[in-house]
């Protein structure tokens, strides 16, 4: 990472409604963020997209058509990277509709762009857990890999 022998930013720690109008919010507070920590470029994007798209899944098929969910991002600084965890309250819903050859790859997506991801379900929610190394034997794949 590029803050070696700097002191490392909080961690951030967001909560809001299971919303889609709210993940443009939740995407500005974690790229001024990863701007804090200084990762740019094509890491920071990586990092956006994998958790948008867990946001995104996290509303989408944790609390389709029930109101008063919420979802959580938590970032922080790791050794080399960052990790993240986004997680909800709600009970995961099998897709209804038929298969559709422009949707069902998000986690395939997390996965590329991330150098683990890990997801567990639950009576209490989803937790996607996440890490990005950029440096070192961990490190992800680049992004023209995926």
């Amino acid at each position: 990472m590029a803050n070696r022998g700097r002191r490392a930013p909080a961690p951030l720690d967001l909560t809001f409604s299971a919303e889609p109008v709210r993940l443009a919010a939740v995407r500005r507070a974690l790229r001024t963020w990863l701007a804090c920590c200084q990762i740019g470029g094509e890491d920071a994007w990586s990092v956006l997209i994998a958790a948008d798209e867990a946001c995104a899944n996290a509303i989408e098929h944790g609390h389709r058509g029930r109101a008063g969910g919420s979802v959580r991002l938590h970032a922080s600084t790791i050794r080399d990277g960052v990790h993240l965890t986004v997680s909800d309250n709600g009970r995961w819903q099998p897709v209804t509709s038929a298969p559709d050859n422009h949707r069902g790859r998000g986690l395939e997506l997390m996965q590329g762009l991330m150098s683990q991801v890990h997801v567990e379900t639950g009576d209490a929610g989803t937790v996607v857990d996440m890490h990005a190394y950029f440096a070192g034997p961990g490190a992800r794949r680049p992004v023209s890999a995926v």
